[in-house]
Parts: structure tokens; C-alpha cells; sequence
């Protein structure tokens, strides 16, 4: 933690890490979670949502990706939203508009236009252009690709021209989502350009649930007509008693949300651009905001090129008996041949990010908590000579080169440790 969670973060997660206060805290985030999922009390469901949720997010950053970050913002701008007014328990509220405009409403809308234009302005490899290679070294990323993805790479004429449409898409896509004229064709339009290209990419590519957080962020941008269009008219139940503001108390709590999220939406396309260009954009004091509501944010998604390292991991177990294990791989025999399918070595999408982090340098420091943690699980089920002694940590580099020529692969030692007596 005092290397890796900053500490103006705030999580009550790390008040305490037993299972009993762990799982209270998710039994909590769960009845806020349904209650804002049938819209009661959306308002205050939605508050407590995204703080659990920072919080959460605050505790173990080292396995959080884009997806999450995602998430975390578009709960924080939910909070500025009337998401009571339709399809929900709270639909009773008076509201005779099928639009509503504030500087809350702006703020959503430009936090998922920002995520995909810095993005692309990140992107400055040639990969992505000129070159329009750039999808075809991410298919080759083994931890990534799904078999479909496989599949993709026997088109390269098409992957060429899906980079570009990518790529142009993230750059210009943002503006035309608020283009004044023929608003509702091009929004329309350009909407489902990025949905189905999220769509795409989850088919392709193991991203967990970036895509589908991505898709619900575009789903906002989708205009009355298209919802009319729908004929879906639905309303729970309604309920004769209700607290109402007083005028003047609405009218003044509705200028103070405005003013906080006129304040956030220059803050953030501030800290993008501070981000993206690496200038001071944000002064030094107020920096400690964007860690305090979690709006912190880099969208360096495959840029500025895709990785061109890949590989897969070997954890080779020493036992007390002489014989050598693969940690990674349930305790199997060592073996250094590529598996078939890398990405099924790995759990699920947290222990995949997890493990691609320990290869970064800049989580180098990282794994010996892992090793230590290895040396931990298996003595405490094993004694004698099938005890533990030491682990190596290597890394089976494969590097895609330029001309899509793969190099060898190289054996690489991360970390090697003595598993001290449990």
C-alpha cells in the first residue's frame, strides 16, 4: 500500500481487510446498487453507488483497468442527473420534458467524448497511421486475442482498413456527436458507429468490460426521437406521498450542481489535456480534487501503438523432494512450449491485468509481494518434502516485429525468491 495506493485516495475498504467488513461493505454496494437499479430513491442510490465504488477501486488499484476508470466516471456525472424521472420507481416525479439540459447533463456527455478524442490524440505511432498496422499487433497480443480475433489475422487488407476507421473514428467521432445540424441523423448515426465498434472489439479481444461500459456510456447520447421511436412507455408504480422541495430550495440546490459541474467539466478537460500533452494545465494545489473524486484519467488505450511484447508466464517451483513445478499452472510439470490459447492461462480478465502489470517495470517491486504470496498458498497445504523451498519467475518474451516477423522467444527472469519456513 505505501508504495502502490496514494494517499489521497479515499476507501473505506482500507479501513479494515478482514472478510467480515469486506463482505458487509459488498452487501452494502449491493442494495444501493439494486436500488438505483429499479430507480428508488435514484438520487441518494446513486451517491452512495459511485463513493463504494472509489472506494473499492482505491483498495487494489494494481489489477483496475480503462474499464473501471470508465465506470467510476460515469457514476460521479450520474450523481448530477435526474435518473428518477423515467423507468423507475421514483418515474412519479413531475416531468412533462423529454429532454433535460444542464451543465450535468454537458459534463456525461463530454467525459465519454474525452475518452475516445484523448485517446486518439495519443495515439501518435504510425501504426495507426500511415501504416494502419496497428490492430493487426494488437491481435497479436496472445493475452488479448479471442479466436475470432485469431481468425482476423488472415485479412490483412481488412485489419488495414479497420485501423483507419478506428482511429478516424476516435478523432473525429466526438465532434460530430455534437453537431448542431441534422442532429439527429448524424448522432444518431455516429452513435452506433462506436457501439458497433465496441461490439467489435469485445468480440475480438479480451478487454473484460471496457466494451460493454463503453457501450451504456453511448447509450446516453442517443436522442428522444430514437427512444419515441421505441414505443416503450413504462411506469412501475407510482406512490401518493412524496417529499418536495420547496421552490426556492430546488431552484438553489439546482444552481449549486450546475456551478460543481461547470467546475468539473473544465477540470477534466483540463487534467486530460495536462495528461495527453504533459503540460501543467492543472495547478499543482488543486490537483489533489481529481484524486479525492476518483476523475483521475489517462486514456492511453493501444497507444501511442499497440504492445509488441507478449508472452506468457512459467513460475518455476522448487520443492524440498528436487522436483520443479509450474506455480503458474496449478503445480504441472515445467514446460517452456507456448500453450495453445496464453489468454486461457489466466482466470479472468483481474488476474490478467494483474500479471501483465507484475511484467511492467514500473510494478517491478510488486512481485515479490506475489511470490511471497505463492510461497504462502501452496506450504500451507503441502509439508515435508513437497514443501516449497524457492521460486523463479520467468517471463517467455515474444516480440512482433516489423513485416510481421516474430522473433524468437526469450526466456526472461523477473524475480527469483527463497520461501521462508510458514
Amino acid at each position: 500500500m505505501e508504495r502502490f495506493v496514494n494517499s489521497q485516495w479515499i476507501s473505506l475498504h482500507n479501513l479494515n481487510g478482514s472478510f467480515v467488513f469486506q463482505l458487509t461493505l459488498f452487501f452494502i454496494a449491493f442494495l444501493f446498487a439494486f436500488s438505483m437499479l429499479i430507480g428508488y430513491k435514484t438520487k441518494l442510490s446513486s451517491i452512495v453507488s459511485w463513493f463504494l465504488l472509489i472506494s473499492l477501486h482505491s483498495r487494489n488499484p494494481v489489477i483496475l483497468q480503462g474499464g473501471d476508470v470508465m465506470l467510476r466516471l460515469l457514476f460521479f456525472w450520474a450523481m448530477f442527473l435526474p435518473l428518477g424521472i423515467r423507468y423507475s420507481v421514483d418515474s412519479n416525479i413531475k416531468n412533462s420534458k423529454n429532454s433535460v439540459l444542464s451543465f450535468g447533463t454537458a459534463g456525461i456527455l463530454l467525459q465519454v467524448a474525452f475518452v475516445y478524442l484523448f485517446s486518439a490524440l495519443l495515439k501518435t505511432g504510425n501504426e495507426w497511421f500511415p501504416d494502419g498496422t496497428a490492430i493487426y499487433y494488437a491481435l497479436q497480443l496472445d493475452q488479448f486475442a479471442t479466436y475470432f480475433g485469431k481468425f482476423l489475422l488472415n485479412f490483412p487488407n481488412l485489419l488495414f482498413y479497420m485501423t483507419h476507421f478506428v482511429y478516424f473514428l476516435e478523432l473525429i467521432g466526438p465532434f460530430l456527436l455534437f453537431m448542431p445540424f441534422f442532429f439527429n441523423k448524424i448522432r444518431i448515426t455516429t452513435t452506433f458507429a462506436f457501439i458497433i465498434t465496441l461490439i467489435g472489439m469485445a468480440l475480438s479481444l479480451r478487454l473484460g468490460h471496457f466494451p460493454f461500459v463503453g457501450i451504456a456510456g453511448f447509450v446516453l447520447f442517443l436522442p428522444s426521437v430514437f427512444w419515441d421511436k421505441l414505443s416503450v412507455k413504462i411506469r412501475l408504480f407510482k406512490k401518493n406521498n412524496r417529499f418536495v422541495f420547496r421552490d426556492g430550495k430546488k431552484k438553489i440546490l439546482k444552481i449549486i450542481l450546475n456551478v460543481v459541474a461547470l467546475f468539473f467539466i473544465i477540470y477534466i478537460f483540463l487534467w486530460n489535456v495536462q495528461e495527453t500533452f504533459d503540460v501543467n494545465a492543472v495547478p499543482d494545489n488543486v490537483e489533489f480534487v481529481a484524486y479525492k473524486f476518483r476523475v483521475d484519467q489517462y486514456w492511453n488505450m493501444f497507444a501511442p501503438y499497440p504492445l509488441k511484447d507478449d508472452g506468457w508466464y512459467v513460475i518455476e517451483g522448487a520443492l524440498a523432494n528436487g522436483q520443479v513445478i509450474d506455480l503458474f499452472r496449478n503445480g504441472d510439470l515445467v514446460d517452456y512450449e507456448k500453450p495453445k490459447h496464453v489468454a486461457s492461462l489466466y482466470k479472468h480478465e483481474r488476474w490478467r491485468k494483474y500479471m501483465m502489470n507484475l511484467w511492467d517495470r514500473d510494478y517491478s517491486a510488486h512481485r515479490v509481494f506475489y511470490l511471497d504470496y505463492l510461497c504462502y498458498d501452496w506450504n500451507k497445504d503441502h509439508s515435508g518434502d513437497e514443501r516449497l523451498e524457492s521460486i523463479t519467475m520467468n517471463f517467455m518474451l515474444e516480440v512482433t516485429g516489423e513485416d510481421y516477423y516474430i522473433y524468437p522467444v526469450d526466456k526472461v527472469v523477473l524475480e527469483a525468491i527463497d520461501c521462508q519456513v510458514q
